[in-house]
């Protein structure tokens, strides 16, 4: 059985709507970084693309006498006349420089006819092309459709309009999309009308703020057995686990003024074996630590565990340990100017060794004890490439050689 998915359409993300282009809609470069930080949130990005020919009638150069602005009849339909915009291959076409294209699963182009216009990615205007967006989103079981791009209150609109009518669930994503504004309040009307079409109105919170995106996310999650520290969950078909009691889970590369590396060993239930990891644990996961920032969490289980005060933490970045199993996200820290104010070792139930390993040393001390028959945490080897980076400290990350 298939399962429903949603799809980011971003439309007309393109140099000639970009301060500077031919056609530019105030403020539209503002919508490029949000269009990158949109994309990781959906399973499907398409994008649009305005690619008219050069005698496209929808440009006044075209009609002698008659100037930009102007409304005439084109086709049986009013039609603004526009400046000459996205030429097909010219510069002006192509998707603004900063828009991250890579994850992009289909490329529509649009108003290829010169006799007509095209506002919407599904159809042009008078209905007679279908650019198969329709299609194509329908095999792959595409039943909801998160809009955004340039501009409100023409290609947006237009776009949200037909796949309302076209019977897919549509979100128009209100702080993501810039208007013309030929008439002041046309962006306003805009809105009003998709919104009385069906078409629903969200933020970028809806996904770029943790807690919002996580309050959205736990309504769509039900729980299918739940134990002390763990819950067998199901989001949209998928079970996986998910950890209890906590917001979040750090590990920590720190390192000593001698350029030493702390490691902790333990020994793991779930693989059976002892296994070298960065210095971790939970955000917020007790009593006493109820509310604590991500950067408490840090110092406190660096402590914690291996006795030493960090003088300055950073984030470095989020990593996923293993995305069909579990929702859980793990924040790598870079901890610096430490100093040693405790013995460590975690709980008593934890027994956690603490090893201090020269930096220039870590990758052949932790091949030996791979090839010693120890587990080494993927985190482990991503945290000490990141944090050489952010150092601009050599290291040579050899994975240990299992013989296989």
């Amino acid at each position: 059985m298939k399962r429903s998915l949603e799809a980011l359409i971003l439309v007309d993300l393109q140099n000639d709507f970009l301060p500077g282009g031919a056609l530019p809609v105030p403020e539209g470069d503002q919508v490029v970084p949000l269009a990158n930080r949109l994309q990781p949130h959906f399973p499907i990005v398409v994008a649009s693309m305005d690619w008219h020919p050069a005698n496209h009638k929808s440009f006044a150069s075209q009609h002698p006498g008659r100037r930009v602005g102007e409304t005439i009849q084109l086709a049986g339909m009013p039609q603004v006349l526009w400046p000459d915009h996205c030429v097909q291959d010219s510069s002006g076409a192509a998707f603004a420089p900063d828009l991250y294209t890579g994850s992009l699963d289909h490329i529509v182009h649009k108003g290829v006819d010169p006799d007509i216009d095209s506002y919407s990615a599904f159809f042009d205007n008078g209905r007679r092309r279908d650019t198969g967006l329709a299609d194509y989103l329908r095999s792959r079981s595409v039943d909801g459709v998160y809009i955004m791009g340039l501009a409100t209150d023409y290609c947006v609109k237009a776009t949200a309009l037909d796949a309302a009518a076209l019977g897919f669930t549509t979100f128009v994503i209100e702080d993501a999309c810039r208007g013309v504004e030929l008439k002041p309040g046309d962006c306003r009307r805009a809105l009003d009308e998709m919104e009385r079409a069906g078409v629903r109105r969200v933020t970028t919170a809806r996904w770029l703020d943790p807690v919002e995106r996580q309050r959205h996310l736990d309504e769509e999650t039900s729980v299918i057995h739940e134990g002390r520290f763990v819950r067998l969950v199901a989001r949209r078909g998928w079970e996986f686990a998910a950890r209890r009691g906590t917001r979040g889970v750090v590990a920590i590369v720190a390192v000593t003024p001698d350029r030493h590396v702390l490691f902790v060993e333990q020994y793991r239930w779930p693989v059976a074996r002892r296994c070298l990891e960065l210095p971790a644990g939970l955000v917020d996961d007790t009593a006493a630590a109820a509310g604590e920032s991500f950067e408490s969490a840090v110092k406190r289980e660096l402590w914690e565990e291996t006795g030493y005060e960090a003088g300055s933490v950073c984030p470095i970045a989020e990593l996923v340990p293993s995305a069909g199993l579990t929702s859980e996200t793990t924040w790598i820290y870079l901890a610096t100017d430490l100093e040693r104010t405790g013995s460590g070792g975690g709980t008593e139930d934890e027994a956690i060794l603490v090893h201090h390993i020269p930096w220039d040393d870590a990758t052949r001390w932790l091949a030996q004890r791979a090839a010693d028959g120890y587990l080494v945490a993927a985190s482990l080897y991503a945290g000490l490439w990141l944090a050489a980076e952010k150092l601009r400290w050599p290291i040579d990350i050899r994975p240990p050689d299992t013989g296989a």
